[in-house]
């Protein structure tokens, strides 16, 4: 089975039945199917292997995510706020043949010089009458996405068919979910966590109100009283961000909610607690994983509070052991985890008979739950978004007055991490905070961008040049 296989199960079972609602669209489990079938004849005219798929939160990114998996293709799927200089990276590197994009990010990345490969908006796609056969195979790539943007070559994850099945499986055995939840959805269809959510939905046959993001708050609350919603998927920024509420109208709004699912490891302690009291009729509920290994552990909140520093048990069919002779790092095995990354043998030395070393540390106790205690390498992890320093250092460096910099993650109560800086500046020079801060703006995506910048005359560094990370604060 696989997720075309489930959609076209449900548009049997339930024509009818809404199966996404966003905004003022709608649109049924037949009628998403029709469009699916419909636009994947078009999609497998264009003969490409490789099609880069860029858009907002919308109906149209999930049929043509859909349409190219249905063709046979690979779905690239890439961040609509990506740099210019990422988005060629990835290109390259996916061997990517054609971009299909929402109209706001034509306008956008259309500018881009360094960009060669055909663009096509999704209203110069037309849909097609007909009905091509779909023959997909199992551990075939369904789609591939690149871990961080950095300067060198970028780490591509293809994800197979299987493994999205596999873990799909996992989450609807474990969580529950059902055919009558109303799943409200404001995450970034982009990301691993968002698009997973549509799998579990258009898996089980359930109905998602999908939202454009989660920055407004009070119509995230209007949505989940209006549809009547049972779960509610965001990261914990978002649920820490609702406790600015008074407990009385986050259980009023929240009274039909059976699940709130996150997927961080950085979990105030307060959050969960308010959590704990305002779902009078559901639970809190989160996992650990990579996008190369997802959803590993699942840890559901009950009223013991001793395990809340805990990222649950390894999901069935997934092995977790720690690697004492690498300072206690985590290793998973299992379905859900990649056999080889896209096509960079360097990253496929993370993967040895089928463990993939995470660069995470923790430790697992006598129960089996695993605890995360830090990073192995120094990525800093921003809400689940991962940032490799170098990146933002390089980004600075090009500032002509910058002598050195570094860039690093410092802890931060609603984010885990935010990004603060260290620069050293030419004497001579009057350069100013808020020049690098205008520089990054330009240049990085929004979640890399610094949140403090201190200059300084000197970073520690050892006597072969490296930076001495432990002493940054």
């Amino acid at each position: 089975m696989n997720i075309i296989n489930h959609l076209e199960s449900n548009s049997k079972k339930y024509p009818e039945k809404n199966a996404i609602i966003f905004e003022n669209e709608k649109i049924s489990y037949k009628e998403l199917y029709d469009r699916v079938q419909n636009f994947s004849l078009s999609i497998s005219e264009l003969n490409k292997e490789v099609i880069s798929l860029i858009s907002e939160n919308s109906i149209s990114f999930i049929i043509f995510y859909l349409g190219i998996i249905r063709s046979g293709n690979i779905v690239h799927i890439v961040p609509p706020e990506i740099s210019e200089t990422n988005l060629n990276n990835q290109i390259k590197s996916a061997n990517s043949q054609l971009i299909i994009c929402s109209e706001n990010v034509f306008n956008n990345i259309s500018k881009y010089s360094k960009i060669k490969t055909q663009i096509l908006k999704f209203s110069e796609i037309k849909s097609h009458s007909e009905i091509n056969e779909s023959s997909l195979k199992e551990n075939s790539i369904a789609h591939l996405i690149f871990t961080s943007g950095t300067t060198s070559i970028p780490k591509g994850v293809g994800i197979s068919h299987t493994m999205l099945e596999f873990t799909t499986k996992n989450i609807v055995n474990i969580l529950g979910h059902l055919n009558s939840d109303i799943d409200i959805l404001p995450l970034p269809l982009y990301h691993s966590f968002g698009l997973g959510c549509v799998y579990t939905s258009i898996t089980v046959g359930s109905t998602i109100i999908l939202h454009k993001d989660a920055s407004n708050l009070s119509n995230l609350l209007n949505s989940i009283k209006k549809f009547k919603a049972t779960t509610f998927a965001a990261i914990p920024a978002t649920l820490t961000k609702f406790i600015k509420f008074e407990n009385s109208d986050l259980k009023n709004n929240f009274s039909d909610i059976r699940l709130v699912i996150t997927n961080s490891t950085s979990i105030p302690k307060n959050t969960i607690q308010i959590f704990r009291e305002i779902l009078v009729n559901g639970n809190l509920a989160t996992y650990y994983g990579l996008t190369e290994a997802s959803r590993s552990t699942f840890m559901i909140f009950q009223e013991d509070s001793s395990r809340d520093n805990s990222v649950g048990k390894p999901a069935a069919g997934v092995s977790i052991k720690i690697d004492g002779s690498s300072n206690n790092e985590i290793l998973i095995k299992g379905k859900n985890v990649i056999s080889k990354y896209w096509k960079n043998e360097n990253a496929d030395k993370n993967i040895i008979d089928g463990w993939l070393r995470t660069g995470d540390t923790g430790f697992l106790d006598n129960e089996n739950y695993l605890f995360l205690k830090s990073r192995k390498d120094d990525i800093i992890n921003i809400g689940g978004e991962k940032v490799i320093p170098m990146e933002i250092e390089e980004v600075v460096k090009q500032i002509p007055e910058v002598i050195d910099v570094v860039a690093f993650g410092i802890k931060n109560e609603i984010f885990g991490q935010v990004i603060k800086l260290q620069v050293i500046k030419s004497k001579e020079s009057n350069l100013e905070k808020s020049k690098i801060l205008i520089h990054c703006i330009k240049n990085l995506e929004k979640f890399k961008i610094p949140n403090k910048i201190e200059f300084v005359e000197e970073i520690p560094k050892t006597s072969y040049g490296k930076v001495k990370r432990f002493m940054l604060k």
